[in-house]
């Protein structure tokens, strides 16, 4: 078998996709055609959930891929993602956790479905839906609808859809697709099929509507997606975005001393601005046991060389453990499995009693020996090793001193 960038490289060449596009604006192929060709399964190749999932060969071609049946796809020239913004512009709010649950920690979901199962005992879901609600759909199901992209007709037939969360109230129905960490866009097959199935499925007697949910680090965010007859979009303008309380803590960043040092010196110095994204993959090995980098590439659509990058700030702080398959130390487990205000605490403590760290955040001069200790020697190497060092303090700074 052969990669997913070459495997739709081959499959272009062999069957003259290309050609077949431009001579009628779209081309249909099958499970079984794919499958000859490369040998890797069609819903592994064609499984494009966001446009960082689309082969170098669709990108360049402006061409993206939608299944149409159960063992068939439509490639044309269209744009199947709806965009989220990052930055939550809304007010967040501050609700008391539940009482009354113990199974559910708010403070420590590493689940999607945890997640909206808390936002539905704690009031969440009523907030966001406008009415008192009752979970009525998760999973998945085979759906016959139809639609148009631009010129293109999409008659679907027997596709499979899946639904997170699908919550009734009196007077709607809401259907909620969750994601446990931010993506910048998402496909419409994942929003849009469910909409046009459901809202054909109880035409008349209820408005069916439909959520992006993020768990954006401790935020829920429930953003509303809008199908306008095309593809539709994300409504920032109405989202919600809700914070459970923490009990009030006396940690502060600049009281972290720098003796002793925590981090591994073996390891690079970090050069990774997202530190949600190393929660995540921490979190994650919790969940997972072991992880393959080539696993850590699909799930969160960035290239080998970052998946690197990343994983090392994990080996810097103590954490992971292992090269290409890699696994939790003990010091690891222990931080994974704590509460999220908790795990950043402790994971503030490791990051800044490294001196580079701690110098900046403090607004200390940083010494040429405090680089030389890592082998960072090249003003634009220490340029983009700052830029992580400043990312991190904006992050710390926002999650633990609210």
């Amino acid at each position: 078998m052969v990669g997913k960038k070459d495997a739709w490289d081959k499959i272009f060449k062999h069957y003259k996709l290309l050609d077949e596009v431009r001579k009628n604006s779209f081309v249909d192929i099958s499970s079984t055609e794919l499958k000859s060709v490369s040998g890797e399964e069609a819903r592994i190749l064609a499984k494009m959930d966001c446009r960082e999932d689309l082969p170098a060969i669709m990108i360049d071609n402006g061409l993206s891929i939608l299944a149409i049946e159960n063992g068939l796809y439509r490639i044309a020239s269209i744009d199947p993602f709806i965009e989220i913004q990052e930055d939550i512009t809304t007010e967040i709010i501050d609700i008391a956790p539940p009482k009354d649950i113990i199974c559910i920690d708010p403070f420590a979901i590493n689940s999607e479905s945890a997640a909206l199962d808390i936002s539905a005992v704690s009031g969440i879901h009523d907030e966001v839906f406008g009415a008192p609600s009752k979970l009525v759909i998760r999973g998945r199901r085979f759906a016959t609808f139809e639609f148009n992209l631009g010129k293109i007709n999409y008659d679907v037939k027997g596709v499979q859809i899946e639904v997170d969360g699908g919550y009734e109230t009196k007077d709607t129905l809401n259907l909620v697709e969750a994601k446990n960490s931010y993506r910048s866009n998402i496909g419409i097959r994942q929003l849009m099929y469910p909409q046009l199935y459901w809202s054909k499925k109880v035409e008349g007697k209820k408005e069916v509507k439909s959520f992006i949910f993020y768990l954006h680090n401790d935020i829920f965010r429930y953003i509303p997606y809008i199908f306008d007859g095309k593809k539709g979009y994300a409504d920032h303008s109405q989202e919600k975005a809700f914070r459970f309380k923490i009990t009030e803590s006396k940690f502060t960043l600049d009281n972290i001393e720098t003796s002793p040092c925590l981090v591994n010196m073996q390891c690079p110095f970090p050069q990774a601005d997202r530190f949600d994204r190393i929660d995540n993959m921490l979190s994650l090995a919790l969940t997972r046991g072991r992880l393959g980098k080539g696993e850590l590439e699909t799930l969160f659509n960035i290239h080998a060389r970052q998946i690197d990058y990343y994983t090392n700030v994990l080996k810097w702080l103590g954490l992971f453990k292992g090269d290409d398959i890699l696994s939790l130390t003990s010091k690891g487990n222990k931080i994974a499995s704590m509460p999220f205000h908790k795990r950043m605490e402790e994971m503030a403590k490791i990051v800044f009693s490294d001196p580079i760290f701690n110098r900046r955040l403090n607004g200390h001069s940083i010494e040429d020996k405090h680089y030389e200790k890592y082998r960072v020697f090249s003003n634009v190497t220490i340029g983009r090793r700052m830029k992580t060092v400043d990312a991190w303090i904006a992050y710390f700074t926002r999650v633990l001193e609210v």
